[in-house]
């Protein structure tokens, strides 16, 4: 698995799916005499509750406490993967959507309004994906449900005896669930959309692994743990738990694998396109909504595109004015300058980063406790909280552990990840670490930036402090989360050792290695670039294309991936940057990202107008 921890979703997405019962919504808002704002944060609550209570494991995940949101006594279910449901679900967001029109915005809150007009937008953006049921891929290599639900599975948090009970029923779902996620595949295939070979036979193979050893299956192994750990019960009753797990792993879970297999074998040789959206039909239609989805960015490819080339080039300067005053540059000098290229309007040059490093001493002054490799997360976070207080706001005081995955999950996982907390227990907060990827010293130190201060784990307590409706939560685009975690990584360099001329060059390294993975996957899904052009261009900017094959296949198995971290990080940068333009010298870097975090997520056109009414800054 790749080190570089953009690469997945860390953050576990949970799959939520719309219940169509909004009809319900609209007849109790009608029948009593509340007022406008009570109205709104009744709909606004039913909307939550209806959004979870189909998914046992989004319900556990999202809430601590079901019972402090009415929701009791529910069937446990992993949802349905059929395109039946996802019609429903559209049927539920246009129902949403009639409802969400007899609400008078002006006669709303301040904070309904925003919720009023995050959600509107979410529910625009699905509705305009209607076309596109069958476009949709579940099974992904990287994030696909048969991926994401090992690890959902592993980490699944253990707070009364209903949580086991709950846990063990979910175990009998999983066969059903994946025979209506293969009846999905076989209607794509059918309609001439299935997924490529090469990505049925990673998924194949990954189920396969996923299935060794099933009497010492990590599955059986964590839950015993984890039952040995829970209070209040007896041997006889843990003895009972262990033996009821081990047989709906054995019995359930891991024969589910096997038909999913056997499923995915039988369709291989259906999928009728090998590389990117572009040679789907209607699939530059399907990448425009993907984006827009996925990123919370409604520019059009072309703008999103252009924005990118610029920084790559402004990245790539910057290199090499940093390069040109470092005071050992010996061997990075002796380097060919590379000339220029030109690969679809894009001017820039090469960037061998092992290469232009080599000669440039790491050695920067860090403190004793947080040396050039170092691996003492713990005392990273501290530095980390200590040294953003001038830029950053304060947060409640919050709980972070540093948790290390099992051995057993450490082929399967990225190198960290911050697992969302319920939204009723933010308080206690947990990052992990994957020790296979042996990242330490910098690498280490940033990637706590991302996850934890002042990432994730600061971006998700911020926003609890706001207290936000529960809706909220639901509506987080990629590009906010991602990109600010991305954002801030980038700001964490700074810190290490005071941005010295090496740290500058290798986060800009960073920057402009991201920037080329989402410039790439606009060229793969909408402009049709085969492998063979995506060796070329890199080969014609100075890269070894070696590694072109595993960049391409990766790109291909999640469009639009890379761009949420890097779009969004550059929609960050490019808001802070308008800000400044305006205030000048009023403007104040910890007034602007407590801005940005008192506003939540939010699609960036929503954002932008909230950051500025905040700062006092007009907008046009």
């Amino acid at each position: 698995m790749s080190a570089s921890h953009f690469t997945l979703r860390k953050r576990i997405l949970l799959l939520l799916l719309l219940l169509a019962a909004a009809v319900c919504v609209i007849l109790f808002l009608t029948g009593f005499p509340f007022t406008p704002e009570k109205k709104f944060d009744c709909f606004t609550r039913q909307v939550f509750c209806e959004e979870l209570s189909g998914n046992t494991l989004s319900l556990h995940y999202t809430v601590a406490s079901p019972s402090d949101f009415g929701l009791e006594n529910l069937p446990i279910s992993l949802g349905d993967g059929s395109t039946m449901a996802q019609r429903r679900a559209l049927a539920a967001c246009e129902n949403y959507r009639k409802t969400l029109d007899t609400f008078s915005f002006e006669e709303l809150n301040a904070s309904q309004q925003v919720t009023y007009a995050i959600f509107k937008d979410w529910l625009d953006t699905e509705l305009s994906g209607a076309d596109f049921l069958l476009y949709e891929e579940p099974l992904g290599p990287a994030l696909g449900i048969q991926a994401q639900l090992p690890i959902l599975l592993a980490e699944y948090s253990f707070r009364t005896k209903g949580d086991i009970e709950n846990y063990l029923s979910l175990l009998t779902q999983v066969p059903d669930y994946f025979l209506s996620l293969l009846s999905f595949e076989r209607e794509k295939a059918v309609a001439g959309l299935f997924m490529s070979d090469a990505c049925a036979q990673e998924v194949i193979r990954q189920c396969q692994d996923f299935i060794q050893s099933p009497s010492d299956h990590y599955l059986i192994t964590l839950f015993q743990k984890k039952i040995d750990a829970f209070s209040n019960l007896s041997v006889d009753e843990k003895i009972a738990y262990q033996k009821r797990n081990e047989a709906a792993i054995t019995g359930y879970v891991l024969p589910a694998y096997e038909t999913l297999i056997k499923g995915l074998t039988e369709l291989l040789g259906k999928g009728q396109n090998e590389q990117g959206l572009f040679y789907f039909p209607k699939g530059q239609a399907f990448y425009e909504y993907l984006v827009k989805r996925e990123v919370g960015d409604s520019r059009s490819i072309a703008q999103i595109e252009e924005e990118i080339k610029q920084q790559l080039v402004a990245d790539y300067q910057a290199i090499q004015n940093r390069l040109q005053t470092a005071s050992h540059t010996t061997s990075a000098s002796s380097q060919p300058s590379a000339a220029a290229a030109s690969v679809s309007g894009l001017s820039t040059a090469a960037l061998p980063a092992l290469t232009f490093l080599s000669g440039i001493s790491t050695d920067s002054g860090t403190s004793a406790s947080l040396a050039d490799d170092s691996t003492d997360a713990v005392a990273m976070l501290k530095d980390l909280r200590k040294k953003i207080s001038q830029d950053f706001p304060d947060i409640p005081a919050v709980s972070c552990e540093v948790k290390y995955i099992d051995n057993s999950l450490k082929n399967y996982l990225s190198p960290a990840f911050y697992l969302t907390p319920p939204i009723d227990q933010y308080t206690e907060n947990v990052i992990y670490l994957n020790p296979a990827e042996n990242c330490r010293g910098l690498s280490l130190y940033t990637t706590l930036a991302h996850e934890g201060y002042p990432g994730h784990l600061f971006q998700t307590v911020s926003f609890h402090a706001q207290s936000p409706a529960p809706l909220r939560f639901l509506l987080a685009p990629g590009g906010y989360t991602e990109g600010w975690a991305t954002y801030v990584e980038m700001y964490a360099y700074s810190l290490w050792d005071g941005g010295s001329d090496a740290t500058v060059v290798q986060q800009k390294n960073r920057a402009f290695s991201l920037g080329l993975a989402a410039l790439l996957d606009i060229g793969i899904h909408y402009h049709g670039y085969s492998l063979a052009d995506v060796s070329a261009f890199l080969t014609k900017l100075g890269f070894n294309a070696s590694g072109a094959s595993s960049l391409y296949r990766a790109i291909l198995q999640a469009p639009a991936n890379y761009l949420q971290y890097y779009v969004g990080c550059l929609n960050f940068q490019h808001l802070r940057s308008t800000m400044q333009q305006a205030l000048q010298e009023h403007f104040v870097l910890r007034d602007f990202h407590t801005a940005v975090l008192d506003a939540g997520p939010a699609p960036f056109s929503i954002l932008e107008k909230l950051v500025a009414q905040k700062l006092g800054v007009t907008v046009s």
